[in-house]
């Protein structure tokens, strides 16, 4: 295959990796709300949580008006109790308010008021409190797991131009996402939510699950490797991975349960 050729496909493969890395990131359940509210006849776009750490826990509305009042209304989720508020601190250039912060995988269900405008109150957002993930874990997990997307994405059009080398590609995906998604993996998400899986048979938490039915794809592939029907298999598995990844990260996964005191597993 010419250079020109090998260069094309791993422009074309590195696209569709970062398309695929994109649309999930934008689409999934934690990405923060957006909505705009008019005060004095002017718009202002806010921007809501849905995933929160001790850390990072803090609700900022930027409304330059000193008169604007809000409050935050909350409770925790799934559990049958009144709404709490709390008012939000107006500094004249920004309101300001802390979320009560929540064990790992704890989740409160909130609602805001500006001025006496409600705002998500029919439908209250879900946010979910996790644990700060040390960078020498999440690091590896996102290059190994954005690796296998990259090589899977190159393998697909491979099969598509039927070109050689496609066996070498899907043993380099299984690889990458094994480290990814089954060893660093559970490691990050052990200290966000304190469990290590809650995919199958353990819980039904979307993204556990989404990498295993991944990587079963890849596998069926392994005694094909030197048979001509390699490129249709393998074909179907990447296709299969890619379109798997651009399924958004599960909200649910596990939680916390605040009677019991214990994390669960999302079943």
């Amino acid at each position: 295959m010419r250079k020109s050729t090998i260069a094309i496909f791993w422009v074309l493969a590195i696209i569709l990796t970062l398309s695929t890395s994109i649309y999930q990131r934008i689409t999934g359940p934690t990405n923060p709300k957006k909505a705009t509210i008019t005060i004095n006849d002017k718009d202002y776009k806010l921007s809501f949580p849905r995933s929160a750490t001790s850390t990072d826990n803090t609700i900022t509305l930027n409304i330059p008006d000193q008169y604007t009042k809000a409050q935050l209304i909350y409770r925790k989720y799934k559990l049958d109790e009144e709404f709490s508020k709390i008012d939000f601190q107006n500094n004249g250039k920004t309101l300001t308010v802390n979320l009560p912060i929540q064990p790992n995988a704890g989740k409160l269900e909130y609602y805001i008021s500006v001025n006496d405008e409600m705002l998500f109150e029919q439908d209250p957002l879900i946010l979910r409190f996790k644990g700060d993930v040390p960078m020498g874990v999440l690091i590896p997990h996102i290059i190994f797991m954005f690796t296998s997307m990259l090589f899977a994405s190159y393998g697909l059009i491979l099969t598509i131009a039927n070109k050689k080398n496609v066996a070498r590609y899907v043993l380099l995906t299984i690889v990458m996402l094994i480290f990814g998604g089954f060893v660093f993996g559970p490691i990050v998400q052990k200290y966000a939510f304190g469990v290590y899986w809650s995919g199958f048979p353990f819980g039904f938490d979307l993204t556990d699950n989404k990498t295993l039915i991944a990587l079963v794809l890849l596998l069926i592939n392994i005694p094909l490797l030197r048979k001509k029907a390699l490129r249709y298999t393998a074909m179907i598995a990447f296709l299969g991975m890619i379109t798997i990844f651009c399924i958004p990260h599960s909200l649910r996964g596990s939680e916390f349960n605040h009677q019991t005191g214990k994390v669960e597993t999302a079943r």
